[in-house]
């Protein structure tokens, strides 16, 4: 009978069929009960009164119950198929409280250096391993910097698909290995992307529940032309110039630490990532 021999690859670990359909059901499950978070007050038939805290507060922990039960099933899921070993589970909890504590300094327009080890870590590590590194992350850092509140669950999803869409986009390292400019300013203009959905995102699981004005915000029945274009307006005025520091604060740190710490990073893959073969 052939025995299992653990070798040191750097390349994707080889999951059974069974755990790799659950690994993959469990991220597009907890995708989907961040989406419907997000997007449910938009399908109400009165306009949510009380503010966003205060008509969150009901169902706030539900959706933080969901995501860390999913994100607790994914990781298990991840072990038992050797996808993740201890090493890699270990890296993923010093990344976790790394990115926590660069999210205390505070750059120029409340920017921070949060998302650097999220973007670098989820583009090296994979999808799986960022969506858990920027959730773990962001609630860790709540911790750190004494803001928990009900918007906690939905920052934690917004900074998991993060890691999730860095992981997406590390399926091009093999093609960017030999033009390391190339890489860099792929994920420059990610860095710059992030800088602004993140703030976008996150916009909407208050902006329902505020008054601006009848060109910025949303009541029950404006359609969804109309609601994208209301949002729009909302966002410009009063996000988007905030938005642009973050971009900027991404791509900065991106340029000047990105390429030394994705070496450390892939050093540690390949040091670190197994794979069972017979």
């Amino acid at each position: 009978m052939a025995s299992a021999i653990a070798v040191d690859v750097p390349g994707a670990p080889v999951r059974t069929g069974p755990h790799r359909l659950a690994s993959s059901l469990t991220l597009c499950v907890a995708s989907a009960v961040g989406l419907v978070a997000f997007l449910y007050p938009f399908l109400l038939a009165n306009a949510p009164d009380g503010g966003a805290n205060a008509a969150h507060s009901g169902d706030a922990p539900l959706i933080f119950g969901a995501l860390i039960s999913l994100s607790a099933i994914l990781f298990l899921i991840e072990l038992s198929s050797g996808a993740m070993n201890a090493k890699l589970a270990s890296t993923l909890a010093v990344l976790a409280v790394a990115a926590a504590v660069l999210r205390v300094p505070r750059l120029p327009a409340g920017a921070t250096a949060f998302f650097l080890l999220i973007m670098l870590a989820g583009y090296v590590f994979g999808p799986r391993f960022g969506f858990l590194l920027g959730a773990l992350a962001l609630f860790v850092s709540s911790f750190v910097s004494g803001g928990f509140g009900p918007w906690v669950p939905f920052q934690m999803f917004a900074s998991g698909w993060l890691g999730l869409t860095s992981g997406w986009l590390g399926a091009l390292r093999p093609r960017l290995a030999r033009h390391r400019r190339a890489e860099i300013v792929l994920l420059l203009c990610f860095g710059a992307l992030w800088g602004f959905a993140f703030g976008a995102l996150m916009n909407l699981w208050f902006w329902p529940y505020v008054a601006t004005g009848d060109a910025t915000s949303w009541r029950p029945g404006l359609g969804l032309v109309a609601t994208v274009r209301h949002y729009w307006a909302f966002y410009l005025l009063t996000s988007a110039g905030w938005d642009a520091w973050g971009a900027i604060a991404n791509v900065a740190l991106l340029a000047v630490a990105g390429r030394p710490i994705l070496s450390v990073l892939t050093r540690f893959r390949a040091r670190f990532q197994v794979d069972w073969s017979p």
